[in-house]
């Protein structure tokens, strides 16, 4: 190189900047632009040290900045001109650690054209393999060990690359260059087909798999990140089975089709549907049955018209697909109510009793990651479960100055861990309602706090003193020495959508859930707030009923249905006589009544999911729930689909916008008692809801010329609610914020609680 105008520079880059190759790209560009010197990984990211001509050096960090690797997200970057360093070409350097700073993640990606290509072309090397991948997709976070993201800090580093893979490894031009989970069948992951007891059988893993399928066996099957339970769709007694082994009662099952053809079949699927279903993410999307959905044994998911599906995302998923059914039952392997299974041995013993074989391999999964969940809407898909393929990206949420741990809810749980601006929400975590869940909580806290070295100045949790995750959050910050801030629970919901949104003034929080914990000891869930992330006040919210019997109340909803009917008609014995009678009985109505007159273990609630439970059970539908919102969902489907919201039942508002629905459950009551159909009753309560949500932001519009609204909370997981709501809003000249990267549901109550935490901090409030 002329060393006449020849200057240096070096660049950093900061984000998800390892494992997408970016290494690569820069070493191909900096070929383009005729540059010298090196790029290699650090423990903050990436580092480019080049030589050349100022205005190439310019076009090159323009080029990489503007367009990076698919993957890649760059959340930092800079560039600082020095002196010419005198390099002689431009090479790919080792990379080195740093203790301090940290470089994310990228998530498990789904196996991309290139690599399809090979795996389904005969006589190519890696024709059939079940473990091929690039640069451009395959397992990351779970089985990274410790950053960099090198081979030597992955469950990969057992598997030493044969001639062929290395040559492709060290190959900067080659799409395998630096692939961390870079293998073949000659150096890399096995196949195997193990019987209950983990003896292995004899022949092709694959096939076997499938005559088991075929003839009605439940296999279990190894994927990125942890166990599934396969089944053959079609049959009831395979169906059946699952259910009874997997103490799953009613719950819907997800399954994998072949391709989009495939799911076009058996489901109604919008262009954003389908671009969601095939994205590198490879999520469940929830979507309407449609053609040949009747073909399905009914007992997949009984209580909703909706499927849950997914796309093969990984190549042992592809070769199942292609070689067997277009569609096969593929559920979480797990018992109900326990984490996921992902360790080899954990997964026998846990699922022995539940699949008749295990379709394994020998490449550890370092860390459990769910597959991740969307329900459809007509603007895009919704995030019900947010977990493999979306994690550990980051969400931008500003307040880079301080360090966050947020310990989340005790349902649907997540953790979160804030660090340099960025929010980073764990996979999903479940129910902390036994010790193996919160001991996988408890571990998976340990593991983003090594992955991301992040050393909390805040730890934020619920409100809710007897919460697992609160007490794990009391435990931290006094051994931490660190302050506690506690965050309300619908706070929080709010929090978590303004977060995602980078929205920082007040709005009105619309927060629509089961149960979270008030700021005055009730039990809230129909609340509207007046808030922005640091702050709330509660500005209307639905009249209080009593909760019989606390807890048992969710488990046994009809109890929510007497409570209802006393508050709507003072006693038992002005309630009308009508078909709830007759199925609770009159004796379990008076012992009920019983509990709310005594006031013990009755705690008042707002919720405006336990008055979705209430009419649930008024009208029939569902009595005692086998699983969270069983009630509601049937209600929901009883609906059907709704475009017009013009006919709800009355209810009152008082000057402190205290919702009361005693005349609702009255003329709930007389529609039943009249013989008009439960979809009728359905339709007229969502509309009531929208109704409510409408009439209360316009009032604190008008009181305090608020234009945004904050739809969150796990009722607005109901898609009529959502859409019946929003559409209402915007007619009515309203700004409306719905989630797009976290769930509504408790699965973003840990983003909302760093959000606020971040907030309070960098206002100095403690």
């Amino acid at each position: 190189m002329d060393s006449v105008g020849i200057v240096g520079a070096v660049i950093r880059l900061g984000g998800i900047v390892q494992g997408v190759g970016f290494r690569p790209f820069v070493y191909r560009q900096a070929r383009r632009f005729a540059l010298t010197g090196s790029v290699k990984n650090t423990g903050m990211g990436v580092l480019i040290t080049v030589d050349g001509k100022k205005r190439d050096i310019e076009r090159f960090y323009r080029e990489i900045r503007e367009n990076p690797p698919a993957l890649a997200q760059i959340h930092s970057v800079s560039i600082h001109f020095t002196g010419s360093a005198g390099f002689s070409g431009f090479e790919i350097s080792a990379s080195s650690g740093d203790s301090e700073g940290f470089s994310p993640i990228s998530p498990d990606i789904a196996t991309c054209e290139d690599c399809l290509l090979d795996i389904f072309t005969q006589g190519n090397r890696r024709a059939r393999y079940p473990f091929t991948n690039c640069t451009a997709c395959g397992p990351r976070f779970s089985i990274v060990r410790a950053i960099p993201y090198d081979r030597a800090n992955t469950t990969m580093s057992v598997f030493p690359l044969c001639g062929e893979c290395a040559a492709e490894y060290q190959d900067p031009l080659d799409r395998r260059y630096h692939a961390q989970p870079n293998a073949c069948p000659e150096c890399g992951p096995a196949l195997s087909l193990l019987d209950r007891g983990g003896s292995p059988a004899q022949g092709d893993p694959i096939r076997k798999a499938l005559a088991l399928l075929k003839n009605g066996k439940i296999v279990a099957v190894k994927g990125i990140g942890g166990y599934h339970l396969a089944a053959d769709p079609f049959s009831c007694e395979a169906v059946g089975a699952l259910r009874a082994r997997k103490r799953r009662p009613g719950k819907p099952f997800a399954l994998m089709a072949r391709d989009i053809a495939s799911v076009q079949k058996y489901c109604t699927l919008s262009a954003l549907d389908a671009e969601a279903l095939a994205s590198p993410e490879r999520p469940i999307l929830l979507l309407e049955r449609a053609g040949d959905a009747g073909k399905l044994c009914a007992d997949l998911a009984p209580d909703t018209s909706l499927l849950g599906v997914m796309l093969p995302y990984t190549p042992l998923h592809h070769i199942l697909m292609r070689e067997g059914p277009e569609l096969l039952v593929m559920t979480s392997g797990n018992l109900s109510e326990e984490p996921l299974a992902f360790r080899d041995g954990d997964a026998l013993s846990t699922l022995g009793s539940i699949a008749d074989a295990f379709l394994t391999h020998d490449r550890e999964i370092r860390r459990p990651c769910d597959d991740s969940v969307l329900v459809s809407a007509p603007w895009g898909p919704v995030p019900i479960r947010r977990s493999r393929g979306f994690v550990p990206r980051g969400i931008d949420v500003g307040y880079p100055g301080f360090q966050i741990f947020a310990a989340g809810a005790s349902e649907k749980n997540t953790f979160c861990v804030c660090k340099d601006g960025k929010a980073y929400p764990s996979h999903h975590v479940g129910d902390l309602a036994n010790e193996k869940s919160v001991d996988a909580y408890a571990g998976g806290v340990e593991d983003f706090f090594c992955l991301f070295r992040v050393k909390p100045e805040a730890v934020a949790c619920d409100l809710h003193p007897d919460y697992e995750s609160t007490l794990y959050a009391q435990a931290l910050a006094g051994e931490l020495g660190v302050p506690l801030v506690r965050v309300q629970h619908h706070h929080a919901h709010i929090s978590s959508l303004l977060g995602e949104r980078k929205v920082m003034e007040k709005v009105i929080g619309v927060s629509f859930d089961g149960t979270g914990y008030g700021s005055d000891g009730t039990i809230w869930g129909g609340e509207f707030l007046v808030a922005d992330p640091g702050e709330f006040e509660r500005a209307g919210h639905f009249a209080c009923v009593p909760m019989p019997g606390g807890e048992k109340a969710i488990l046994e909803t009809d109890r929510m249905g007497i409570s209802y009917l006393l508050h709507a008609y003072g006693s038992a014995s002005d309630v009308p006589r009508f078909s709830f009678f007759e199925r609770v009985g009159e004796e379990r109505f008076r012992l009920v009544e019983e509990i709310v007159r005594s006031g013990v273990n009755s705690p008042p609630t707002s919720s405006c999911g336990r008055f979705f439970d209430a009419v649930s059970s008024l009208v029939g539908l569902c009595d005692a729930p086998s699983y969270d919102a069983q009630g509601a969902i049937r209600l929901e489907t009883a609906a059907g689909r709704m475009d017009r919201f013009s006919d709800p039942y009355p209810f009152e508002v008082d000057g402190a916008m205290v919702v009361d629905f005693a005349a609702t459950v009255r003329a709930v009551v007389d529609d039943v008692t009249g013989g008009r159909p439960v979809q009728t009753v359905a339709r007229r309560f969502h509309c009531t809801l929208i109704a409510v949500g409408l009439e209360i932001c316009r009032r604190l519009r008008d009181e305090r010329g608020i234009g945004t609204v904050a739809l969150s909370g796990g009722v607005f997981q109901n898609r009529i609610l959502l859409a019946g709501l929003r559409g209402e809003l915007e007619q009515a000249g309203f700004c409306v914020l719905v989630h797009a990267l976290v769930p509504p549901n408790d699965g973003g109550i840990s983003l909302g609680q760093g959000v606020t935490a971040l907030h309070r901090m960098e206002r100095g409030i403690r």
